[in-house]
């Protein structure tokens, strides 16, 4: 079986969830080629309709598997009168940003018929409105996500290690992700004479580095408003690291039955404060990786599941 994701990328790389779930189905022993839609904005999208349309038409392929919303139309259009089925992923803020995105999304559906529709939350699902929609969240490469010693982990870092730290695993100035409630949760706890915590945001950490950042952390927090399931949270499972987030994605769901990990059923300080001081008290790793294994989250989980609607869709 040979498969075309298509997706975005900035600067024309293609980006590390898109790359670990093709790896993955490589290992299954499915062919992936990638078409990545370089620059930003619409001008980049139609650019890439003519070049998308001949890599579609010459790469003999069985299936079209777009990833983003706006990939799926694109590819949608460069297919048109080609007998080459399509499955749209759509991934979490391209439906969840705007109240018009998931309009936009059904009545595309309806006007070039996808094979299918992978969505990564039950709460996704809802908001597009498309019923028959697979939840299939993003799976964690077990390999490379995997425990390892705190302490190593903070002095390769250059943590110091008298001081609880606490990871905000993406970009404080991203304003979905609410970096202001992390920040006054842990400022209450300090002022509160029990803990010496420092907070760190991940800027700019390569893909590689990450399961270091996680490890060396005694908690991840992650306050988004919304998400549709986010990889952090699966990432620091896998590492067995106490997680405390919001009621959002599909994070009340993932973090269900671990040890160590909690989420907030409110946006207040007092609450998020509360929780991040139980995940620190837990002073230990978590069950996270059993309960991802569990879930059928680890990514041989998660591509075994995409081969079998792969080949349903070419019946």
């Amino acid at each position: 079986m040979k498969l075309l994701f298509v997706s975005s990328g900035r600067q024309g790389a293609i980006s590390p969830t898109i790359r670990n779930q093709g790896n993955s189905l490589l290992r299954a022993g499915v062919e992936v080629d990638f078409y990545v839609i370089s620059g930003r904005g619409w001008k980049s999208y139609v650019k890439s309709i003519k070049p998308l349309r001949k890599q579609i038409k010459t790469g003999n392929y069985d299936v079209i598997h777009a990833h983003y919303s706006w990939s799926a139309y694109l590819a949608s259009i460069a297919s048109i009168g080609l007998q080459v089925p399509m499955i749209a992923s759509l991934m979490g803020n391209d439906i969840l940003d705007h109240w018009w995105y998931p309009l936009l999304a059904r009545t595309v559906a309806a006007i070039k018929p996808w094979k299918a529709v992978i969505v990564k939350s039950k709460e996704m699902r809802n908001r597009v409105g498309i019923k028959r929609a697979f939840v299939i969240p993003n799976g964690v490469n077990m390999d490379v996500f995997i425990e390892k010693e705190k302490e190593s982990c903070q002095q390769h870092l250059g943590w110091d290690s008298g001081k609880k730290h606490v990871l905000f695993p993406a970009t404080p100035t991203e304003a979905r992700k609410n970096w202001p409630l992390a920040e006054s949760a842990v400022n209450k706890l300090n002022t509160s004479g029990e803990y010496k915590i420092e907070l760190h945001g991940m800027v700019g950490v390569k893909n590689d580095e990450t399961p270091i950042w996680y490890n060396a952390a005694d908690a991840v927090v992650l306050p988004s408003y919304y998400e549709g399931s986010p990889n952090a949270v699966k990432e620091a499972l896998a590492c067995n690291t106490p997680i405390v987030t919001t009621d959002m994605g599909d994070c009340r769901e993932r973090l269900e039955g671990a040890d160590g990990c909690y989420v907030a059923n409110t946006y207040e300080t007092d609450e998020f404060a509360e929780l991040l001081s139980r995940a620190l008290r837990h002073n230990g790793k978590t069950n996270g990786r059993e309960r991802l294994i569990a879930d059928g989250i680890a990514d041989y989980q998660i591509a075994e599941r995409l081969v079998s609607i792969y080949k349903n869709i070419k019946k």
